[in-house]
């Protein structure tokens, strides 16, 4: 799979720094950087090493106790990251990406966004707004906040610092409580998402077939392009790691789109279960999670705001359900080869058989298998699985070179290359009874 790109930012420094990095030494040899733009990147800066971390994409509260962040929020540091950025934009003015759509100053200003959050103060009582923010009484809607604390200067003081950058969290949760604020305590901000800065221009994968390719519009978002081409929008986030921006994605990025299926649905509410939603549409919870590569096993991100893919599932099999073909020549008795030769609808094979003769088996897949299957061009794991009839984790357990989760499993395909497609029920015993 091709992961969501994360570069480096100040958390590659290592732990035996007392000061920050923006990049250990050499991190970017050979990237065609201009010398004295390079040479900017590892210096140290007076921050200590903790404050790398605040450059990761996420909502950025507490840090520890008083004193470690009154270390990190010195103004000292401050001081140093924004003498960092004028440094890096004077110096890098001839290579000024570190990959195209990449910019360099993303190093820095994700690290700034990141300590001004955490770093905000209340203006009136000097406090960490972070201490005041965890002080209120937790409620299940925004709603049943205390008025004073909805509509205190932190609680909207965050959200709209979390707006102003592109770099923050803020995504489509936090701009409907921006909203919410804005009308509630009678105060005008913008609420609007910032386009990404990162924008880089993938390599659409070899393996995504013409037809499957789209091109991103001004008014699209992930659940409109999921609904339009009856797709998972879960997988459509994560087999595109451009897409960084499902709620206003920028026009023009090449997206390949995963296998249709036939039935979609709209998640309603953070309190829908897996359960609910296959049993409603009358499948079960693994086949939801089984069909929407991005899911996590336990289907616990099916409300996800962080990432935020958008709220469209497939309910149905990605590339049809399978249709049984027509008998074979075999006298082994089964059910049209649902679940494998003489096997019972469940992915097993009731006998072993030896792999076809002269053909490569995938490092680590079982032998005990009753049925063998050739990795093709243009062939992804959904659409294998879906026309065999087999669970997606029974088959990355019988076949552990393709990884661990569903999303990664097309990607680790080796064309040509043979996979246990229906593993014999005894695959992961210690003997196997003849």
């Amino acid at each position: 799979m091709a992961y969501r790109l994360v570069f480096f930012m100040a958390a590659l420094a290592t732990a035996q720094q007392t000061r920050l990095r923006l990049a250990p030494e050499g991190k970017f040899a050979g990237m065609g950087l201009d010398p004295g733009c390079e040479s900017v990147l590892y210096q140290e800066l007076n921050c200590p090493v903790l404050v790398g971390e605040l450059g990761t994409t996420s909502y950025h509260g507490t840090i520890g106790d008083k004193a470690t962040t009154d270390a990190a929020c010195a103004a000292a540091c401050s001081t140093a990251l924004s003498t960092a950025r004028r440094r890096i934009v004077g110096a890098c003015t001839k290579t000024p990406d570190l990959v195209p759509g990449y910019p360099i100053v993303a190093l820095v200003d994700s690290i700034q966004t990141g300590w001004n959050e955490t770093c905000q103060k209340d203006k009136e009582t000097g406090q960490y707004c972070n201490t005041i923010i965890d002080s209120f009484k937790e409620v299940a809607e925004l709603g049943d906040m205390a008025r004073e604390d909805l509509c205190s200067y932190c609680f909207g003081a965050r959200l709209r610092m979390m707006q102003s950058s592109p770099y923050s969290a803020y995504e489509e949760l936090y701009a409907e409580m921006l909203d919410f604020v804005n009308k509630e305590c009678s105060v005008n901000s913008p609420i609007e998402i910032l386009p990404n800065p990162i924008n880089i221009n993938y390599t659409q994968d070899a393996r995504c077939e013409p037809e499957r390719r789209y091109k991103t519009q001004a008014t699209d978002t992930c659940d409109s392009i999921a609904k339009k081409y009856s797709v998972s929008g879960a997988t459509l986030y994560y087999l595109n790691p451009e897409l960084s921006n499902c709620t206003a994605p920028s026009a023009g990025i090449e997206l390949c789109l995963p296998d249709q299926c036939d039935t979609t649905y709209t998640v309603q509410s953070a309190e829908e279960s897996c359960v609910e939603v296959a049993v409603d549409h009358g499948t079960s919870w693994r086949n939801i999670v089984d069909w929407n590569p991005g899911l996590d096993t336990r289907c616990s991100n099916l409300w996800s705001t962080s990432p935020f893919w958008g709220r469209t599932i497939c309910v149905s099999a990605p590339g049809g359900e399978f249709v049984p073909p027509p008998p074979s020549n075999s006298s082994t008795p089964g059910n049209g080869n649902i679940g494998g030769p003489g096997g019972s609808g469940d992915g097993y094979a009731d006998t072993i058989v030896n792999p076809p003769a002269g053909v490569t088996v995938a490092k680590g897949t079982t032998i005990r298998c009753g049925e063998y299957i050739e990795a093709v061009e243009g062939i992804g794991c959904e659409t294998m699985l879906a026309r065999n009839a087999v669970p997606m984790g029974l088959f990355l357990q019988v076949n552990p070179s393709l990884g661990e989760l569903a999303i990664e499993c097309s990607d680790k395909l080796v064309i040509g290359t043979w996979y246990c497609i229906h593993p014999h029920r005894s695959w992961n015993d210690t003997v196997v009874d003849e």
